[in-house]
């Protein structure tokens, strides 16, 4: 069977979604079928805009992709992912050229709905109602569609549609230590002089930041030994660190982000690990980053969605979970952990053990979505 992925990045560009692309078409190509893909020739970590415009990018973008569908060989299996915004609709397109090849939507976001959440686009505008209108079409016209969690099952079910589930999978574990007996690589100074309350990765308009701020504030103002950091990048680092000279903060800290192959050794090191989404895009994305951190046995600190499928399963598995704008509550939390806090018991092997397992089970999972 020939299978085809169609998205903006793809292998061996270091985006998260060529990542998983890459992973199971490596899975699809060991049971003997042909894969191939079709991307933008972009950088991930390239410029955001052609010509000082982002709209003139992605509209840029679809026709190049949709130039090299209409000439690339046939296909049986077409899957689709989600950047750039609207790309299924080129999918659609491609698999109708393909002699109506099989069409697997397999989003990472939902468009136009995350792009109402964050305020890119004005709710029920005449850009709304369209691309509304032409996803739901391009939803029905899909064989599979794979969302992430029940959250985004929800929403697929809003158009008439039945998904399956499959949340993303942690990259492949990288790590510098020179001990593999523990995660846990701090020095009994560092360990215990002050609290580490982590954020790593990036910081976009779907994430929450405001929140952890205010419960910084609070937690230097009553004089508790915590260090809030965050670790990375994205559009609202600039505006949280302008909040947070406002706030005269002196235990806030903003670094760079690690290299992957440093990247265990930071969260290990750190005494509580965040991760956090804008409630508004409630089923409209996955917060990546706990597909990792939930494998540490560090604890997590969860702002989001109220009682949404993220916060349902990380309070079952005993973590802390709150409101956006919950600041007092955040605070009182994290005061609480500083006074006892403990480092991660389990071993680097079991660690790579946990990864391998759930690396395996996802990447199977997709290939058989794809397949079936």
């Amino acid at each position: 069977m020939r299978i085809i992925f169609l998205n903006q990045f793809i292998p061996p560009d270091p985006s998260p979604t060529a990542r998983l692309l890459g992973e199971v078409s490596e899975e699809l190509r060991k049971q003997g079928h042909e894969v191939d893909h079709l991307g933008n020739q972009a950088d991930y970590r390239g410029k955001k805009t052609l010509l000082g415009s982002r709209a003139l990018r992605e509209v840029t973008a679809l026709l190049r992709l949709l130039f090299r569908g209409w000439f690339t060989r046939k296909c049986d299996r077409l899957v689709c992912l989600t950047s750039p915004p609207l790309v299924l609709l080129v999918g659609r397109t491609i698999a109708w050229m393909h002699d109506d090849a099989q069409l697997i939507h397999w989003p990472m976001d939902l468009y136009p709905d995350v792009a109402i959440a964050v305020g890119e686009i004005q709710e029920k505008s005449l850009l709304h109602r369209l691309t509304s209108s032409w996803m739901k079409s391009a939803y029905r016209d899909c064989n599979t569609i794979i969302a992430l969690d029940e959250d985004m099952a929800d929403r697929l079910r809003s158009y008439d549609i039945e998904p399956v589930v499959q949340p993303p999978w942690p990259p492949p574990l990288e790590s510098n230590k020179k001990s593999k007996n523990t995660p846990d690589t701090r020095t009994e100074d560092s360990a215990t002089s002050r609290f580490t309350w982590l954020y790593s990765g990036n910081l976009g308009r779907a994430h929450e930041w405001f929140t952890l701020l205010n419960a910084q504030e609070i937690l230097e103002r009553n004089n508790v030994p915590a260090d809030l950091i965050f670790q990375g990048d994205g559009t609202e680092i600039e505006k949280a660190k302008v909040y947070a000279t406002e706030l005269n903060l002196k235990h806030c800290h903003f670094r760079p982000y690690t290299p992957p192959e440093d990247l265990l050794d930071t969260l290990c090191d750190a005494d509580c690990l965040i991760a956090t989404q804008n409630p508004a895009t409630r089923g409209c994305l996955w917060p990546s980053k706990l597909a990792l951190a939930s494998l540490l046995d560090r604890p997590i600190l969860w702002i989001g969605p109220d009682n949404g499928s993220v916060w349902r399963w990380l309070e079952s598995e005993g973590h802390g979970c709150f409101s956006k704008g919950d600041a007092n509550a955040v605070a009182h939390h994290i005061e609480t952990l500083s006074k006892s806090p403990t480092p991660s018991s389990v071993s680097y092997e079991e660690v790579q053990d946990r990864v391998n397992e759930v690396r395996e089970k996802g990447i199977r999972t997709v290939a058989d979505f794809i397949l079936s």
